[in-house]
Protein backbone atom coordinates (compact mmCIF):
# COMPACT_ATOMS: atom_id res chain seq x y z
CA UNK A 1 0.00 0.00 0.00
CA UNK A 2 2.88 2.31 0.83
CA UNK A 3 4.58 1.82 -2.47
CA UNK A 4 0.82 2.50 -4.49
CA UNK A 5 0.87 5.77 -2.39
CA UNK A 6 4.21 6.67 -3.40
CA UNK A 7 3.62 6.09 -6.98
CA UNK A 8 -0.06 8.39 -6.66
CA UNK A 9 2.24 11.01 -4.88
CA UNK A 10 4.28 11.64 -7.65
CA UNK A 11 2.44 10.86 -10.65
CA UNK A 12 0.29 14.02 -8.52
CA UNK A 13 3.61 16.24 -8.60
CA UNK A 14 4.63 15.30 -12.17
CA UNK A 15 1.48 16.30 -13.48
CA UNK A 16 0.74 19.43 -11.97
CA UNK A 17 4.22 21.25 -12.48
CA UNK A 18 3.16 24.68 -12.69
CA UNK A 19 3.58 26.27 -16.64
CA UNK A 20 6.13 28.38 -16.74
CA UNK A 21 4.35 30.64 -18.84
CA UNK A 22 1.89 31.36 -22.47
CA UNK A 23 5.20 32.68 -24.34
CA UNK A 24 5.98 31.31 -27.17
CA UNK A 25 9.99 31.97 -26.48
CA UNK A 26 9.25 30.88 -22.90
CA UNK A 27 7.64 27.64 -24.30
CA UNK A 28 10.98 27.03 -26.10
CA UNK A 29 13.65 27.48 -23.74
CA UNK A 30 11.69 24.98 -21.95
CA UNK A 31 12.17 21.94 -24.87
CA UNK A 32 15.41 23.14 -25.36
CA UNK A 33 16.59 22.10 -21.86
CA UNK A 34 14.25 19.14 -22.68
CA UNK A 35 16.15 18.07 -26.27
CA UNK A 36 12.91 19.38 -27.81
CA UNK A 37 11.96 22.17 -30.33
CA UNK A 38 8.08 22.97 -31.68
CA UNK A 39 7.18 24.27 -35.33
CA UNK A 40 3.71 25.60 -35.19
CA UNK A 41 2.42 26.02 -38.60
CA UNK A 42 1.10 29.40 -39.60
CA UNK A 43 -2.56 30.20 -39.23
CA UNK A 44 -2.86 29.60 -36.07
CA UNK A 45 -2.94 31.62 -32.76
CA UNK A 46 -2.32 31.38 -28.83
CA UNK A 47 -4.67 30.53 -26.89
CA UNK A 48 -5.28 30.93 -23.28
CA UNK A 49 -4.22 28.71 -20.56
CA UNK A 50 -6.33 28.11 -18.44
CA UNK A 51 -5.48 27.13 -14.35
CA UNK A 52 -6.80 23.80 -13.44
CA UNK A 53 -6.09 20.90 -10.49
CA UNK A 54 -6.43 18.31 -13.55
CA UNK A 55 -3.46 18.66 -16.16
CA UNK A 56 -1.27 21.77 -16.38
CA UNK A 57 -0.20 22.61 -19.17
CA UNK A 58 2.77 24.92 -21.08
CA UNK A 59 1.28 26.31 -24.01
CA UNK A 60 -1.70 26.08 -26.34
CA UNK A 61 -3.36 27.29 -29.98
CA UNK A 62 -5.92 27.37 -31.93
CA UNK A 63 -7.54 27.98 -35.00
CA UNK A 64 -8.85 31.60 -35.51
CA UNK A 65 -11.98 30.29 -36.79
CA UNK A 66 -13.16 26.59 -35.75
CA UNK A 67 -13.57 25.19 -32.01
CA UNK A 68 -10.66 23.37 -31.81
CA UNK A 69 -7.42 23.74 -29.85
CA UNK A 70 -3.94 21.96 -29.25
CA UNK A 71 -2.66 21.88 -25.81
CA UNK A 72 1.08 21.01 -24.96
CA UNK A 73 2.20 19.51 -21.57
CA UNK A 74 5.79 18.93 -20.99
CA UNK A 75 7.65 16.70 -18.27
CA UNK A 76 11.21 16.92 -18.18
CA UNK A 77 12.87 13.32 -16.71
CA UNK A 78 16.15 15.74 -16.57
CA UNK A 79 17.57 19.04 -17.49
CA UNK A 80 20.92 20.43 -19.70
CA UNK A 81 21.58 22.27 -16.63
CA UNK A 82 20.33 22.64 -13.00
CA UNK A 83 19.24 25.54 -10.95
CA UNK A 84 20.39 23.73 -8.00
CA UNK A 85 21.36 20.55 -6.19
CA UNK A 86 17.86 20.06 -4.92
CA UNK A 87 16.19 19.89 -8.17
CA UNK A 88 19.03 18.20 -9.64
CA UNK A 89 18.37 15.49 -6.76
CA UNK A 90 14.62 15.38 -6.87
CA UNK A 91 14.95 14.52 -11.13
CA UNK A 92 17.41 11.94 -10.41
CA UNK A 93 15.35 10.29 -7.84
CA UNK A 94 12.32 10.26 -10.46
CA UNK A 95 14.33 9.52 -13.32
CA UNK A 96 14.71 5.82 -13.17
CA UNK A 97 10.42 5.57 -12.80
CA UNK A 98 9.76 8.36 -15.31
CA UNK A 99 11.83 6.30 -17.85
CA UNK A 100 9.93 2.92 -17.45
CA UNK A 101 6.38 3.43 -15.82
CA UNK A 102 5.20 6.41 -18.66
CA UNK A 103 2.69 3.88 -19.85
CA UNK A 104 1.21 4.38 -16.21
CA UNK A 105 1.66 7.81 -16.29
CA UNK A 106 -0.44 8.18 -19.16
CA UNK A 107 -3.11 6.24 -17.37
CA UNK A 108 -3.52 8.58 -14.52
CA UNK A 109 -3.57 11.47 -17.04
CA UNK A 110 -6.37 9.75 -19.07
CA UNK A 111 -8.28 9.49 -15.50
CA UNK A 112 -7.55 12.84 -14.50
CA UNK A 113 -8.88 15.07 -17.24
CA UNK A 114 -12.04 12.10 -17.77
CA UNK A 115 -13.03 12.53 -14.31
CA UNK A 116 -11.82 8.82 -13.43
CA UNK A 117 -13.06 7.18 -16.54
CA UNK A 118 -10.22 4.30 -18.03
CA UNK A 119 -9.87 4.35 -22.07
CA UNK A 120 -8.29 1.95 -24.16
CA UNK A 121 -4.34 3.38 -25.11
CA UNK A 122 -3.14 2.46 -28.38
CA UNK A 123 0.64 2.18 -28.73
CA UNK A 124 2.41 3.56 -31.71
CA UNK A 125 4.52 1.27 -33.70
CA UNK A 126 8.08 1.69 -31.94
CA UNK A 127 9.67 2.59 -35.66
CA UNK A 128 7.11 4.98 -36.39
CA UNK A 129 7.64 6.66 -33.39
CA UNK A 130 11.50 6.94 -33.43
CA UNK A 131 11.16 8.22 -37.18
CA UNK A 132 8.43 10.54 -36.77
CA UNK A 133 9.12 11.98 -33.43
CA UNK A 134 12.66 10.67 -32.68
CA UNK A 135 11.02 9.49 -29.55
CA UNK A 136 11.41 5.60 -27.67
CA UNK A 137 7.44 5.16 -27.31
CA UNK A 138 4.59 6.58 -28.54
CA UNK A 139 0.97 6.71 -27.74
CA UNK A 140 -2.69 7.58 -28.18
CA UNK A 141 -6.01 7.68 -27.13
CA UNK A 142 -9.47 9.42 -27.75
CA UNK A 143 -11.54 10.33 -24.96
CA UNK A 144 -14.32 12.34 -23.43
CA UNK A 145 -13.42 15.09 -21.13
CA UNK A 146 -15.39 15.44 -17.67
CA UNK A 147 -12.93 17.86 -15.63
CA UNK A 148 -11.68 21.51 -14.70
CA UNK A 149 -8.61 21.03 -17.52
CA UNK A 150 -11.58 20.06 -20.75
CA UNK A 151 -13.99 22.68 -19.30
CA UNK A 152 -15.63 23.98 -22.56
CA UNK A 153 -14.64 21.29 -24.79
CA UNK A 154 -16.10 17.34 -24.93
CA UNK A 155 -13.45 15.63 -26.53
CA UNK A 156 -9.95 15.13 -26.89
CA UNK A 157 -7.38 12.56 -28.46
CA UNK A 158 -4.37 12.67 -26.61
CA UNK A 159 -1.06 11.82 -28.15
CA UNK A 160 1.84 11.14 -25.74
CA UNK A 161 5.71 10.91 -26.97
CA UNK A 162 8.39 9.88 -24.52
CA UNK A 163 12.19 9.67 -24.68
CA UNK A 164 14.29 7.97 -22.08
CA UNK A 165 16.45 10.55 -19.90
CA UNK A 166 14.83 13.63 -21.87
CA UNK A 167 10.99 14.58 -21.33
CA UNK A 168 7.48 13.10 -21.40
CA UNK A 169 5.25 15.21 -23.90
CA UNK A 170 1.72 15.36 -24.26
CA UNK A 171 -0.49 16.68 -27.24
CA UNK A 172 -4.56 17.81 -26.36
CA UNK A 173 -6.25 18.12 -29.28
CA UNK A 174 -9.34 19.15 -27.88
CA UNK A 175 -13.11 19.77 -30.09
CA UNK A 176 -16.96 20.08 -29.40
CA UNK A 177 -17.63 17.71 -32.44
CA UNK A 178 -15.70 14.72 -33.92
CA UNK A 179 -16.80 16.04 -37.20
CA UNK A 180 -13.42 16.77 -39.31
CA UNK A 181 -11.71 16.23 -35.95
CA UNK A 182 -8.84 13.98 -37.66
CA UNK A 183 -8.98 17.02 -40.60
CA UNK A 184 -8.29 19.45 -38.17
CA UNK A 185 -5.78 17.85 -35.89
CA UNK A 186 -3.19 16.57 -39.37
CA UNK A 187 -1.61 19.97 -39.83
CA UNK A 188 -0.74 20.11 -36.12
CA UNK A 189 0.41 16.36 -35.69
CA UNK A 190 4.01 16.63 -35.77
CA UNK A 191 4.29 20.03 -34.80
CA UNK A 192 6.50 18.74 -31.61
CA UNK A 193 9.61 16.57 -31.45
CA UNK A 194 13.21 15.10 -30.06
CA UNK A 195 16.18 16.68 -31.27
Amino acid sequence: MEKKLGIFVTLFIILNINAIGQKLSDFKALLEECGMNVNIPKGFVESEIIDNKDMSYDYAIKYPDKDFELRYSIRPIRYKKYTNDTLKNEMESQRAFRNSQYNIILETVILNITGGVDYKVQAFNNEAVRKEFNADWGATSFVDLKSDFGKGFKYCMIVTIHKDDFADAYYFYLSNSKDKFSENMDPLFHTLRFD
